[in-house]
């Protein structure tokens, strides 16, 4: 069997980060990625600019859209709207993923694509890896960790946490990427706040590039519970009315989750030598709408924690737990706040109007400080 010091099954931004920080550090690090790459990946890749510093890398020009955005729209459940400017990182996660693959590979780490994670087995010093390759064959490798990094459907803790999951989807989203004209500002993320359309966060709408370099219209929207077709159909059909969308649907993209996005313990990072990053840790935030950036964070403090395990001769797992107390109780408190809690436009419309205010400001003072925060302290934004 080929030893390492960790392997991390998937090669999306938790994954990437983690192998890159970790292979840094000066371990012995293989990362796998089920598909073929450059593979498409259908997730909104909006980020703030704090994002980089997590990173630890400036993106490279050719790896985001051509769309600037600048500006962040908001429309109520009433229809009013309040917008303001906040510059914002636009990018496809074919591209992107795919330069996050090459930096953690220039850092030291080992990729291979079309490798599935079949199952892990503890030992007391060490994991045991089974993996398939795309013509049926399994192989077995030996690591000090193991990383699950495969996103809201995790094999592996599907496997070690049934109780965590539900034998169907439990919350999708859908996107409708449209080659045609419409009245709105091409550098502006528009939100849709209404329970018709969304009943996870916000409905949107704003513009991606894809492989041809040309640029698209995307409505999309998402949902924990209800038809996502139906839903979709709704909201795409009411903004096609009120901003005049013309043109072809020429793409339709989604994904759902099987992770009980309702349980109390949706945010789980692992045991002993087993550890979760990103969305397999269930740090979905569906109250910020964005999750890249915990996506990237816990993969980064994932690599310190292995770091400082080694060095203390502690628990990955104990380090682990405390460099991420900040992320984890940001997400498990906005858990409590998410729109599915209103029973109506009505009541969302209160709340929103009651929050926006404060919200706002604590926007704009932690855009400040964390000008000035270390990379891995960044507050997580909308705070």
């Amino acid at each position: 069997m080929e030893h390492f010091d960790v392997i991390i099954a998937g090669g999306g931004i938790a994954g990437s980060t983690a192998a890159k920080f970790l292979a840094k550090s000066g371990l012995k690090v293989l990362f796998v990625e089920r598909y073929k790459t450059p593979r498409n990946k259908p997730c909104s890749g909006i980020q703030f600019k704090y994002f980089e510093k997590i990173l630890g890398e400036k993106i490279p020009k050719e790896r985001l859209c051509n769309v600037n955005l600048k500006r962040i729209k908001m429309y109520l459940p009433n229809g009013k709207s309040i917008g303001s400017s906040f510059e914002m990182l636009n990018f496809m996660r074919k591209p992107f993923d795919d330069w996050l693959n090459i930096i953690a590979q220039d850092a030291g780490a080992e990729f291979r694509d079309e490798l599935v994670c079949q199952s892990v087995e503890e030992e007391s010093d060490n994991v045991i890896v089974s993996l398939i390759d795309k013509d049926k064959t399994m192989t077995k490798h030996q690591c000090r960790y193991f990383v699950d990094a495969t996103g809201l459907r995790p094999k592996i803790r599907a496997q070690l946490r049934p109780q965590d999951f539900k034998g169907k989807s439990v919350g999708a989203t859908l996107n409708y990427y449209i080659d045609g004209e419409a009245n709105l500002d091409p550098e502006t993320l528009y939100q849709f706040w209404n329970l018709d359309w969304n009943n996870a966060m916000f409905a949107w709408i704003y513009k991606k590039t894809l492989d041809d370099n040309k640029d698209y219209w995307v409505v999309g929207t998402g949902y924990n519970h209800g038809n996502i077709t139906e839903i979709q159909e709704l909201f795409y059909n009411s903004m096609k009315e009120k901003f005049k969308i013309s043109g072809e649907i020429i793409k339709k993209e989604g994904y759902s989750s099987s992770i009980d996005m309702y349980s109390k313990d949706r945010v789980w990072l692992g045991q002993n030598r087993i550890l979760m990053v990103g969305d397999a840790a269930g740090l979905v935030d569906q109250v910020r709408g964005v999750g890249m950036d915990a996506a990237a964070l816990s993969g980064r403090l994932l690599a310190k924690a292995i770091s400082r395990a080694d060095k203390k001769g502690t628990k990955a797992i104990d380090e682990y737990t405390k460099l991420m107390k900040r992320v984890t109780s940001q997400t498990i408190a906005n858990q409590q706040k998410e729109i599915n809690v209103h029973e109506n436009n009505e009541e969302l419309q209160r709340a929103l109007e009651k929050s926006l205010l404060k919200t706002g400001m604590n926007m704009f003072i932690q855009t400040i400080i964390n000008k000035f925060r270390s990379p891995e302290k960044q507050k997580l934004l909308p705070p």
